[in-house]
């Protein structure tokens, strides 16, 4: 009897404890893990980076249509500012031109790269930089790539327009060679341990990249913009006359060549000196470099009216002057012997200054061509 009532006692308590627990069930710390998923689900508040990431995001597209946008607006303007000031950096020479060329194909290249490396260990305002940069890059190397219906030749100007597209066309190979390299090494490089990479793999990028380089130096046509390049001849003949150098000179910048600084802006002077076996005329050519055409006119139309140049022998001389493509050419012309030249003589003398100006030109346009005789200027002897 004593053990049904024990058993019975323990069957209430039994009983009682579960129903404290069923009471007792939502207010213990893990009884949230049993609720709904979906309803019970606390917001999670968003990365701290994340709208930076955003806004960077939007950078790029926004920066591609500003690209597009200034190509179509101002693309042949900054072509032009970007190769007076090349022109005016290196002195217009081939092998500074060429290199200007090739490095604005390859610094885009040469940037993505960088900045795919080094893109995890930037902030978002060094990547936002960093995209901008890299977009300014391409759209110098956009400007200068010719179009369907266009060619290098046609869009460049200046001297050395040879030198910058070849430098340009290597750019362009030393570029596709790096794409192709980046792409082989990092898939080389994802199928072993990064223990065993080494820099072999950059260092084959910049051999390539520097071997183009050298190519285009080599390839690079010579600008006629020294006294060996433009006036290479002691003696030529130009209709029926020789004429014979008796001195020349390079200089960086123009100065002593006039008075004053109405030649300001210039970036180098080819003077060269030649006299004629049928008179005794003696021309002294100063060839004056500028970065464009339109400076090379502005200059000459602010220039006096028959300047003579400084540093020539003395007596009398006649100077005239005109423009080539980027130069300014100032002819003065005399007797040997330096005396006083007289009306009858002026025809002769500017004869001698025309042949040699044409000698000049001919050079820089690729065609040697003698001159015409014309509006009284014409060989001494007929």
């Amino acid at each position: 009897m004593s053990r049904s009532r024990g058993g019975r006692r323990r069957s209430r308590d039994l009983v009682a404890r579960a129903a404290e627990e069923m009471t007792a069930g939502p207010e213990r710390p893990d009884a949230g893990a049993d609720a709904d998923p979906v309803r019970g689900a606390a917001p999670v508040p968003p990365a701290a980076g994340a709208a930076r990431s955003g806004r960077l995001a939007l950078l790029v597209p926004a920066g591609i249509v500003a690209l597009v946008t200034l190509r179509i607006v101002f693309g042949d303007d900054l072509r032009a500012r970007i190769d007076e000031s090349a022109c005016a950096w290196t002195g217009c020479t081939g092998t500074g031109m060429a290199v200007v060329g090739w490095l604005v194909i390859i610094l885009p290249v040469v940037w993505a790269v960088v900045a795919v490396v080094l893109w995890s260990r930037l902030s978002a305002p060094a990547r936002g930089a960093a995209v901008l940069v890299g977009l300014a890059f391409l759209l110098v190397a956009w400007v200068h790539v010719p179009g369907r219906r266009s060619s290098l030749y046609l869009i460049l100007d200046g001297p050395a327009a040879g030198a910058t597209a070849t430098g340009i066309r290597w750019g362009g190979v030393g570029a596709g060679l790096a794409v192709v390299a980046v792409i082989v090494l990092t898939a080389r490089a994802e199928a072993r341990p990064r223990a065993a990479r080494g820099p072999i793999g950059p260092a084959l990028v910049a051999a390539a990249l520097l071997g183009t380089l050298a190519v285009a130096v080599a390839r690079a046509e010579a600008a006629p913009v020294t006294m060996a390049e433009a006036m290479p001849e002691r003696t030529f003949r130009a209709a029926g006359d020789t004429l014979r150098r008796t001195g020349g000179t390079d200089l960086r910048g123009c100065a002593g060549v006039l008075a004053g600084d109405v030649l300001d802006g210039c970036v180098r002077t080819v003077r060269v000196s030649y006299t004629t076996d049928d008179s005794d005329a003696v021309v002294h050519l100063a060839a004056v470099l500028y970065p464009s055409e339109r400076a090379a006119r502005d200059r000459r139309g602010r220039l006096p009216r028959g300047a003579a140049q400084l540093g020539t022998p003395g007596g009398e001389t006649i100077t005239v002057s005109s423009t080539t493509g980027s130069w300014v050419l100032l002819s003065s012309v005399g007797h040997a012997d330096g005396r006083g030249i007289a009306e009858a003589d002026r025809g002769y003398l500017l004869w001698a200054a025309k042949q040699v100006a044409y000698r000049f030109i001919g050079r820089q346009v690729g065609l040697l061509a003698a001159p015409s005789a014309a509006d009284g200027i014409g060989p001494r002897t007929p």
